[in-house]
């Protein structure tokens, strides 16, 4: 067994605890560093990394002898700052998407990962969980033929505070929770995304709408290969956050789900089946360590240090595409994704 990466895990927030709390027991990884300037924060980390040095400054752990790499989930508009100092540093990342709010900077990044000889993984982490790993790998044999349409969506049980909804902070809902489905979209499908329009309905939550972001979004984007997706988004259902994504083909459908329970069923001809390997009970924590065990794997294998570098294109793609949903929501006529053609 090649030994763990040693990683320092940067931001404490929410989703910094989601990787911290899934990646306790994980063999290929160890935590020996964790960074965040709220201390409350750092005493939460601490509680399950008793070992691991504290900093309030990343910057400072990214010097620690014993860091190869780190896990970045501090707030988007830090993203392209850390991401250079940890690259700088000669350290390997995994980075929480959006990698960038620009999409040019976001390629950029991923340039520099190639000069420096890192790995530059970002966190798209359903592309690794057993339900949506399950599905392309479906898709790839042919179980359903051509996929003609999906229909891609995330609910969440309720909205975030009004300073993280702000797009300037974390993107909005187009980008923030966007990305995951127009990522969604292009990967299952190979195709990419050419052209969104978008409409939001009544709004549950004004205070989001004050912050010039929205609470619900529904959008419907064309793809290159002739594939139609609709995707839509919202903060307010209230029971649990609900991920759901039906790819239909031109022999069949493909159905993921992940509450109350993760699973993926295939429709044929010959009837519905569960997908075997599909079925886990936490989609997010087992996205979150497999994704993390290919990185690790990517960071011990020097042939695979290369290997992701196109993922930070795959990500500025997503991000391009939710900017554009955003436009086309606020001025009510579809628009044109040129990123990447």
């Amino acid at each position: 067994m090649p030994s763990p990466v040693r990683i320092a895990l940067v931001g404490l927030g929410r989703m910094g605890m989601v990787h911290a709390t899934a990646l306790v027991v994980e063999p290929s990884i160890a935590v020996v560093a964790l960074a965040d300037p709220v201390e409350r924060c750092r005493r939460a980390g601490a509680a399950l990394y008793p070992g691991a040095a504290l900093f309030s400054d990343p910057l400072e752990a990214f010097e620690h002898p014993d860091v190869e790499a780190c896990l970045i989930a501090a707030p988007t508009p830090l993203h392209p700052d850390l991401v250079r100092a940890a690259l700088g540093a000669g350290v390997h990342v995994l980075c929480e998407k959006p990698l960038a709010f620009d999409p040019d900077e976001a390629v950029r990044l991923g340039e520099m990962a190639v000069a420096s000889d890192c790995v530059l993984h970002v966190g798209h982490w359903r592309r690794f969980a057993p339900p949506w790993a399950s599905a392309k790998h479906a898709l790839r044999s042919g179980s359903i033929g051509v996929p003609t349409f999906l229909r891609l969506c995330q609910w969440d049980a309720t909205a975030p505070p009004p300073s993280f909804c702000d797009p300037a902070v974390s993107g909005g809902l187009a980008v923030d929770c966007g990305v995951h489905e127009f990522d969604l979209a292009e990967w299952l499908t190979g195709q990419r995304i050419t052209r969104v329009h978008a409409w939001t309905g009544p709004t549950a939550h004004p205070e989001v709408i004050a912050v010039g972001d929205v609470d619900n979004l529904m959008v419907v984007a064309e793809l290159d290969g002739g594939a139609k997706a609709v995707i839509d988004l919202a903060r307010h259902c209230r029971y649990g956050d609900d991920v759901r994504s039906d790819i239909l083909g031109t022999e069949g459908a493909i159905l993921v789900e992940q509450l109350p329970a993760g699973r993926t069923r295939l429709g044929t001809a010959t009837g519905m089946v569960v997908i075997p390997g599909s079925v886990v009970d936490d989609v997010t924590s087992a996205g979150v360590v497999a994704q993390a065990q290919v990185f690790a794997a990517a960071v011990r294998n020097p042939l695979a240090v290369h290997a992701d570098a196109a993922g930070a294109v795959a990500s500025a793609r997503a991000t391009a595409v939710g900017l554009a949903a955003a436009v086309a929501q606020r001025v009510g006529h579809p628009v044109e994704v040129t990123f990447g053609h």
